[in-house]
């Protein structure tokens, strides 16, 4: 798997290099077609002039058609101009993609601004305790979603943290094909950038609910005689005044009563045509995301049902496509003197609300559902990039057993960079575990480690392990907590509710997992042990796995309610010279030796 990761590794810093390349030679290009723009606009300006002025001349004509020429050529220019323009716009997207994935091997990624903290909520413990929200979170490093419901689904999935058996699976599939496409996952992002920048002028909730209802946008049979019948006879009556078989005036009013009758139902025409001629605003960053999908070959049934609703005779990029056309042609009212002349002659408004109604009748039940299957995915391709850029392996989540189980192999913890992170092989079972080291020595980290695999392996994701097998169960944790002034919890009362919520769940039964860091730390040492013996012991037992890392030797030596000692794990330190050292490496057995005076030393107090 690490080769995997290093070739993925060098394909991104490859391709930001290149990308960085061609973004130079577009500047320099943009750069030179600005230059000839300049000049070809003003030869082809000056000749013109001259040309026209100086018609006496035997070279006017020749100066006339050569500014003419030049004219056509600064239009050209114009429309290349505009072109390299978006590609350098397109450029720059790529390469902060690529650069984004670059960062995700070191820590760069702490420094991205998308963190999710937004979608913390105040109760969910856990979230906060094993950073799967907020700063430095799992959220912050894996996130490439960029509409509004794709972020809301990623962090909704990392905070719901359980899912069905089959939902599991068919997420597993589809996560582990898609870890596989990194340049679809480039190529599908930078898209997603480019809607971003565009989501401020579209609301994608309310136009999807407009296409979905077919009592909105839609006109009676009445008004489509009408849109029929009077241009029809305008055309006539314009007809027959140029073959002189009546006189002006019929056409005139004619116009004049279809003008007016435009004006004064344009709130009827507007209703059908803005919603979807907003929409065209953003359809061609749309277009571009369904492109991407209907043009893969998907093998895993999630993935390919995305395929057939993106593609297809009928699929929603034919529907962007044409929505796009829509929006054009509604350009034209920003232009009042050719609006005007179309709505008195044709009903311009009257015949693009019947195309917007064609078009929602054909293609509304496809768009209704194209953001949440765009939010689906950029979620799903989420949860990818860590097979990406961590060294990843397979999990198992066994539902239902009597007995609540964690193996894993190489389990380390997914925030680290890699050459940074130290694998653990770890068995733990139902009954009491205490991990007992010295300060810094990875206990708390562990647990993290623990946990964040656990919500990885149970939402179909890759963990961080060469291979995970665990029971589900329910996860609690105390950890990170904090006092509370304003409501006079003190931290000693904020853990003791925390351990209660662990106790009332207890009662169910039901598989949980308890993760306790440093138990009862806020209170003094007597009461705190006296506390967690009673604590600990209640909650241990069937179906309930509790994790409790202490400095207290004497824990080392409980047992549960039905006698069974604890299982004892430790970590240590060692020393090289006068130097403080760590292996961050599990041990059998509890630790027996200290080293909070070393760290002070450290620090550079003398004790």
């Amino acid at each position: 798997m690490k080769t995997v990761i290093n070739e993925n590794r060098k394909l991104f810093e490859q391709w930001t290099l290149d990308y960085q390349k061609q973004k130079e030679e577009a500047n320099r290009l943009y750069s030179h077609i600005s230059t000839f723009r300049i000049l070809t606009f003003l030869i082809g300006a000056v000749a013109l002039i001259i040309g026209i002025t100086e018609k006496e001349k035997n070279y006017a004509m020749i100066l006339a058609v050569v500014g003419g020429l030049f004219l056509i050529g600064f239009l050209v220019l114009v429309k290349w101009h505009s072109a390299v323009a978006q590609r350098q716009q397109m450029l720059d997207e790529k390469w902060e993609v690529c650069q984004r994935y670059c960062n995700r091997y070191t820590d760069g990624w702490r420094k991205f601004d998308e963190k999710g903290t937004v979608y913390l909520r105040e109760n969910d413990c856990v979230a906060a305790d094993i950073d799967l929200l907020g700063d430095n979170s799992l959220y912050q490093m894996l996130s490439v979603c960029h509409t509004d419901k794709g972020k809301r689904l990623f962090a909704d999935r990392l905070t719901t943290r359980y899912m069905e058996p089959d939902v599991r699976e068919q997420r597993h599939e589809a996560i582990a094909e898609l870890t596989g496409k990194p340049e679809f996952a480039v190529e599908f992002e930078t898209a997603g950038r480019r809607l971003e920048a565009e989501k401020e002028k579209f609301d994608a909730e309310a136009f999807e609910s407009f296409c979905a209802d077919q009592t909105k946008g839609t006109l009676s049979a009445f008004v489509h005689v009408l849109r029929i019948v009077l241009p029809l006879c305008e055309t006539g009556s314009l007809i027959l005044f140029l073959i002189g078989k009546i006189s002006y005036g019929y056409p005139l009013v004619g116009f004049l009563a279809l003008l007016i009758l435009s004006w004064l139902t344009r709130f009827m025409t507007d209703a059908v045509i803005q919603p979807v001629y907003y929409a065209g605003a953003v359809s061609g960053a749309y277009e571009s995301m369904l492109s991407l999908i209907a043009q893969q070959e998907f093998r895993s049934a999630l993935l390919a049902d995305m395929r057939v609703c993106a593609g297809g005779e009928n699929g929603a990029v034919k529907a962007y496509h044409k929505l796009k056309a829509i929006g054009q042609a509604y350009n034209i009212s920003f232009n009042p003197l050719v609006h005007q002349i179309l709505c008195g002659l044709l009903l311009w408004d009257y015949q693009l609300a019947a195309v917007v109604t064609g078009w929602k009748k054909k293609y509304g039940q496809q768009v209704a559902g194209c953001s949440d299957m765009i939010a689906g995915l950029e979620e799903l391709m989420s949860f990818s990039v860590l097979g990406m850029v961590r060294d990843t392996g397979d999990s198992v989540i066994e539902y239902g057993a009597n007995q609540v189980s964690l193996e894993g192999t190489n389990l380390y913890h997914p925030l680290l960079i890699p050459e940074h992170a130290r694998g653990n092989d770890v068995t733990l079972t139902d009954g009491i575990t205490i991990i007992t080291g010295s300060n810094m020595s990875g206990k708390t980290t562990f647990l993290r480690t623990v946990a964040i695999n656990l919500v990885l392996a149970y939402l179909g994701a890759p963990v961080c392990a060469e291979h995970l097998r665990a029971s589900y169960m329910r996860i609690f944790t105390s950890m990170r907590v904090k006092d509370d002034v304003a409501h006079g919890i003190s931290t000693f009362y904020a853990e003791i509710l925390r351990i209660k919520e662990m106790a009332g769940y207890r009662k169910e039964g039901k598989p949980m997992l308890c993760l306790i860091d440093e138990i009862f730390k806020g209170t003094n040492s007597a009461d705190r042990i006296v506390g967690a013996k009673e604590v600990i012991t209640k909650l241990a037992g069937t179906q309930c796995m509790t994790v409790v890392s202490t400095h207290d030797f004497e824990l080392c030596n409980i047992t549960d309610q039905n006698h069974t000692p604890a299982v004892n794990y430790h970590f240590q330190e060692y020393y090289e010279g006068d130097e403080l050292r760590f292996d961050y490496k599990i041990r059998d057995g509890r630790c027996t030796t200290t080293n909070a005076r070393a760290i002070l030393r450290m620090a550079g107090f003398e004790v």
